[in-house]
């Protein structure tokens, strides 16, 4: 019965629902006890402690359930960016950062560039100051050493300045010049001879390198009629 009667309290209050003191009644008539009017005193006094008891957890509860946590809330998502555009900042970032090494290698070269041509006037002026004392070796050694001015310019802004990696044809980097003759068909399309040199700066190529190729040319096989034709020409000969 005490059962009966907490469960009732924890889903319904303090309010008796209709119909359970009549089966209260029953169940005691059932299990054989003695039915009376009214519970003792004692008995009285324990039910209300524990209906006291059952009110403090109720309390208790009905606290502890107002103060749950609230449902979590998404992140905000606003301040975040798709795969797709991480990817267009990140190239849009690279292609700045090599705006910003090639602005700086060009305006390098071109202080190198102005730094020549002025070398350049003042040589031309010392020339002609001297030039009944100067013999054409001295001409020619004087132009000579902007070789080298011009080779650091190219390379110090990253050109690279030789023959490209490859032994056989390749046109992308190599332009063709002359052509040698070859009956040897394993030489066909091999490089014979390098005449300047490439430049390329990065996967670009500036200048194509200048090369002569082999290429194969079968021999002119003799008909026997040709052959026999030879054979006697060179007998009159020995005659």
């Amino acid at each position: 019965m005490n059962e009966k009667k907490i469960k009732s309290f924890l889903i319904n209050g303090f309010s008796q629902p209709e119909g359970v003191e009549e089966e209260e009644r029953i169940d005691r008539e059932e299990s054989g006890e003695e039915l009376v009017d009214a519970p003792s005193q004692d008995g009285a006094s324990r039910l209300d402690a524990i209906e006291d008891e059952l009110l403090k957890i109720r309390y208790i509860l009905e606290d502890l359930k107002e103060r749950e946590a609230p449902a979590p809330q998404l992140p905000d998502l606003e301040g975040y960016l798709t795969t797709r555009e991480q990817i267009k900042a990140i190239q849009s970032s690279v292609e700045r950062k090599e705006v910003e090494v090639s602005n700086k290698n060009l305006i390098s070269s071109m202080e190198q560039i102005a730094t020549m041509r002025e070398d350049f006037f003042k040589l031309c002026r010392s020339m002609r100051e001297r030039m009944s004392d100067m013999t054409p070796e001295d001409v020619l050694s004087s132009f000579e050493a902007y070789e080298v001015d011009m080779e650091n310019i190219l390379t110090d802004s990253g050109v690279y300045i030789g023959p490209f990696e490859y032994d056989r044809l390749n046109t992308i980097h190599q332009r063709i010049v002359g052509v040698i003759d070859t009956d040897d068909k394993d030489k066909d399309g091999l490089i014979a001879e390098r005449h300047s040199d490439g430049y390329k700066l990065g996967n670009r190529v500036l200048i194509k390198e200048k090369v002569s190729v082999y290429k194969f040319v079968a021999k002119a096989t003799e008909t026997p009629s040709e052959t026999a034709s030879k054979e006697e020409s060179e007998e009159e000969e020995k005659e």
